[in-house]
């Protein structure tokens, strides 16, 4: 993945009369990187997906590309360009149904200006990365609704655009297609390829992107690499299963006692850092998510107050989807407080 910007949104905002959409976007979009943006519906993804294909005209600020050697244009003043540098799939596609691949290929080829001896080679190149080769000269009106999906996915890209623009790729298709699909996405960005990904599915989502952007209320509350934002997501806690479970009045003075031992690798919060669950059993421990707390910690319970450890886990599940709904519950809230004029 390269660090160059190839698409970038500046201050833009989208007014529908007094509903705000979007609002002071500011977002970047990176040569060869999956960028995945995430939020609730009516969030703004599709809006935003909607200016970039020129589609809607932002109500403020300006949405540029990068035309070569680090000049950027606004896309209202190279309109062109756009249209070869760019693919979209903007919503489910439909295509006639006497009509087959080939037919609709070329077609966009033509549209697109792709040289007329290229056509052929490129038809042949995005139904291979689809997977829809044998399908080439089938009738469309046969094909399964994943199979349309696919076919949206090859018009997308039939012209070998520099970045392919994809709001919710995956609605309506089943496990089995959703994978073709991602497996696509992959193929498209092993190319060297740009993606602008909208999606609810934050599993999909954290699958194959490199970075994520969450809007929510029209407003951008979050964008970083997926790595970054995973230990931002991470639940800091620890499960000790323990062989036995201690006596009911020992306890409480066990409690304190690891809590007091551990304190150095606890975050200060206020928060009890020690629970006991006498379902496991075992403690629930809540730690500064350090690797290095974490070790430190098995040592303190295992070898100074000694107990029967059996099992010893970090918490790593929805880690995506706490955050996202953290975030967005954040952004809420300060949106209501806001309208309430407190």
């Amino acid at each position: 993945m390269s660090d160059a910007t190839i698409v970038r949104f500046k201050n833009v905002t989208k007014n529908y009369h007094d509903l705000t959409a979007v609002e002071n976007l500011n977002l970047e979009i990176n040569e060869g990187e999956i960028l995945g943006f995430v939020g609730p519906n009516g969030a703004g993804k599709t809006t935003t997906m909607k200016m970039l294909g020129r589609l809607v005209k932002p109500s403020a600020g300006i949405i540029e590309i990068n035309i070569g050697n680090g000049k950027f244009v606004n896309i209202d003043d190279y309109p062109m360009e756009l249209y070869k540098h760019f693919g979209f799939l903007l919503d489910i596609p439909a295509f006639y149904g006497h009509a087959t691949p080939r037919d609709i290929l070329k077609y966009y080829c033509k549209l697109l200006g792709v040289p007329k001896n290229e056509i052929e080679a490129k038809i042949d190149l995005s139904l291979d990365i689809v997977d829809l080769t044998e399908w080439k000269n089938k009738k469309i009106g046969e094909f399964s609704k994943g199979m349309v999906q696919k076919l949206g996915l090859a018009q997308a890209i039939v012209h070998d655009p520099i970045i392919t623009v994809l709001d919710e790729p995956q609605t309506g298709l089943d496990p089995a297609a959703r994978v073709q699909v991602r497996n696509i996405m992959k193929k498209i960005k092993n190319l060297g390829k740009t993606i602008f990904l909208s999606s609810h599915m934050l599993y999909e989502i954290s699958e194959i992107c490199d970075r994520i952007a969450i809007i929510n209320r029209g407003e951008l509350i979050a964008v970083d690499k997926l790595v970054n934002l995973e230990q931002r997501m991470t639940k800091k806690e620890i499960v000790v299963e323990l062989l036995s479970s201690p006596s009911s009045s020992s306890i409480p003075d066990l409690t304190q006692q690891i809590a007091k031992r551990i304190e150095n690798y606890t975050e200060n919060d206020g928060k009890i850092p020690v629970i006991y669950d006498e379902t496991v059993p075992g403690f629930h421990i809540f730690y500064d998510g350090k690797p290095t707390s974490r070790k430190e910690i098995h040592d303190i319970l295992s070898s100074e107050i000694h107990l029967p450890i059996i099992g010893f886990s970090k918490i790593r599940s929805s880690r995506l989807e706490d955050l996202y709904m953290d975030l967005v519950e954040h952004n809420n809230q300060k949106g209501k407080k806001m309208e309430s004029g407190k």
